[in-house]
């Protein structure tokens, strides 16, 4: 058993009644439950109830750490948002719950190695409802990061529908999933290239319009929204979605073109190639960048270096230890900016009278010592 589990737990879509928190409450008496989130860490101890149960009951995103390096990221969707035909290879990281109602994914990673505390959870979790968003609207990037993901270790994974979604333009939540669950990017840029050349689906990404939805309704399906809100107190918009859909479920749908092992596999040394040159051309850039912009400082330290030479006079004489870390730092900065004008020798006579100058102020040579 871990020495410490971190569970949070949110509703998007409607709120906990008093019923739901009270039965949350006695699940864990010390979390802190809200109209909406449930959130508890537990030291050699553990949550009285299945995740997965909870979710499906309660939540519509959710998110496990242990810190022996276990990580879940709970999504749930209503139920048939992403086909059987996506979810059918045999991945250890994605697994799905089903009910009645709803599709729960979950995102794990069984030993992550880096240093995770609370803070990483909780910058994380900000991201969960955008990507709940992302695939409820037809975005299905996460459940082919974790096929490729999978392929790193197994290149005889099942075949998933070939389907044209942007893998060259990762918007921010994506690129938070890509780094937590170790996503190989080469990988994603082979799996974009394999979507130029070949024949695929297109994606059907559908943003939600609330007056186009309600306009859509017949008599008949808004009486029996308000059936349903007056019998529960509360409708969710997972709810009426799923009593008003009126397409068929995509777990139906059929597909022509599939994503294969042998067909990636010869993309993945030339994307490799490439995302290092762009890795190398991305840092050759930044470190362009911030020479710029050291230059710049410098430059404008040197054009005001009277101005300083006065200021480092001012804290030396505040014989103070803030005073003479000031100090220091002026004195540190100009000698940069002199040896970037080349003109060291100026800085060395101005320097000299300086410490003329402070010659009793020990602590504050001692600062300078290298400047000596």
């Amino acid at each position: 058993m871990s020495e410490y589990q971190y569970y949070k737990f949110e509703r998007l879509d409607g709120y906990l009644d008093a019923k739901a928190r009270q039965a949350l409450r006695a699940i864990s008496s010390r979390a802190e439950i809200s109209a909406t989130t449930f959130q508890v860490y537990y030291t050699y101890s553990d949550l009285k109830a299945e995740p997965f149960e909870l979710m499906l009951k309660y939540f519509d995103i959710g998110f496990y750490f242990a810190d022996w390096g276990s990580i879940d990221a709970y999504i749930k969707l209503p139920l048939g948002t992403l086909p059987d035909a996506l979810l059918g290879f045999s991945s250890g990281g994605l697994h799905v719950h089903e009910n009645d109602e709803y599709q729960l994914l979950i995102f794990s990673l069984e030993e992550y190695y880096e240093y995770f505390d609370d803070e990483h959870a909780e910058d994380f979790f900000q991201h969960l409802a955008a990507l709940r968003n992302g695939l409820m609207e037809g975005d299905w990037r996460l459940v082919y990061f974790m096929w490729l993901k999978e392929f790193d270790v197994d290149e005889e994974l099942e075949e998933i529908p070939l389907i044209q979604f942007d893998f060259e333009h990762l918007n921010e939540e994506a690129k938070a999933f890509t780094t937590l669950y170790d996503i190989p990017l080469a990988w994603v840029k082979a799996l974009a290239m394999v979507l130029k050349v070949h024949p695929s689906h297109q994606a059907k990404q559908t943003l939600f319009q609330l007056d186009t939805w309600l306009h859509s309704l017949t008599e008949s399906e808004k009486n029996a929204l308000l059936s349903t809100l007056f019998e529960q107190g509360q409708l969710t918009r997972q709810q009426a979605l799923a009593m008003t859909r009126k397409e068929s479920l995509n777990k139906s749908e059929t597909y022509q073109y599939w994503l294969t092992s042998d067909m990636i596999s010869p993309y993945i040394d030339q994307a490799q190639s490439l995302l290092q040159q762009e890795q190398a051309d991305a840092l050759a850039k930044k470190l362009a960048l911030e020479k710029a912009e050291k230059e710049r400082m410098l430059t404008d330290i040197y054009n005001q270096r009277e101005r300083f030479w006065l200021q480092a006079q001012k804290q030396a004489e505040r014989t103070c230890a803030s005073g003479y870390d000031t100090a220091s730092r002026y004195l540190h900065q100009l000698f940069e900016a002199y040896q970037f004008k080349a003109d060291e020798a100026e800085f060395a006579q101005r320097f000299k009278r300086f410490v003329v100058a402070n010659n009793s102020r020990k602590a504050l040579l001692n600062r300078l010592s290298d400047l000596l």
